[in-house]
């Protein structure tokens, strides 16, 4: 069996489904500029903010003023602002459909991505997965440093690391892809933390037993996609996104 697929498995078993994609396109879309360099309870705060607007056609209609002051909680706000200005304007010039701009093949659609202003590679790939449905591989900070750590680089370039894990996308699904790069991340949070020898998930059918007590999700997975208990900015304990 592909170590990274037990790596994956291990992984799952121990933290559960995250979640990390709801039914809101739209609302999950701004939120991947929002997360930029900031927590999640800002991010739930500003979410709560531009629910109000959450249509397209109202959130065009606002003025730069106007959004800045609604994104504010999320940090750097004039910059976020403007970069939601910007990705709606290509959103509707595409022809205002999340279905219609999916309809694209993803080696198109990730570039057309990437010229929009503030949209990186991981970015414009998180938004190729969650929001177009495009499967691939996220080759974030978190991913090379926990592959890294476990042999299989060492990693220190995106494209390089992303290329060689895409022939493993053949044996997953979309949604699992999509797990993926969310535990990947949460598990790299438990190390950030406090770090710890993570090696023993190369280990078929690991046991929970094998587990340190530092291997603790900072943050509690999504509830079921539909829910969106964790939007609710006026209840903090339902904040649970990334």
């Amino acid at each position: 069996m592909d170590k990274r697929l037990i790596v994956m498995h291990n992984l799952s078993r121990h933290y559960g489904k995250q979640y990390w994609w709801q039914q809101n396109s739209l609302e999950d879309w701004l939120m991947m500029i929002l997360i930029q360099r900031t927590s999640s309870k800002n991010v739930a705060q500003a979410v709560h903010n531009l629910q109000p607007y959450m249509q397209v056609d109202r959130l065009m209609a606002l003025s730069q003023s106007e959004l800045e002051t609604l994104v504010r909680p999320a940090g750097f706000y004039r910059q976020k602002a403007q970069r939601i200005h910007d990705l709606l304007t290509w959103f509707v010039a595409q022809g205002g459909s999340f279905e219609k701009i999916a309809e694209k093949p993803a080696a198109e659609l990730r570039e057309t991505l990437l010229a929009l202003n503030g949209i990186g590679n991981e970015t414009a790939d998180v938004m190729l997965m969650y929001t177009f449905g495009k499967k691939t591989f996220v080759a974030d900070t978190y991913a090379m440093r926990l592959f890294n750590r476990l042999g299989f680089g060492p990693y220190t370039n995106y494209a390089k690391m992303q290329a060689d894990f895409a022939p493993a996308l053949d044996q997953i699904t979309l949604d699992q892809a999509r797990e993926w790069h969310a535990l990947i991340d949460e598990h790299g949070k438990t190390q950030v933390r406090h770090a710890y020898d993570d090696r023993f998930l190369l280990q078929p059918d690991l046991t929970e037993a094998a587990w340190p007590p530092e291997a603790v999700q900072v943050e509690p997975p999504h509830d079921d996609p539909g829910s969106g208990k964790w939007r609710h900015a006026a209840d903090p304990s339902a904040m649970t996104h990334k």
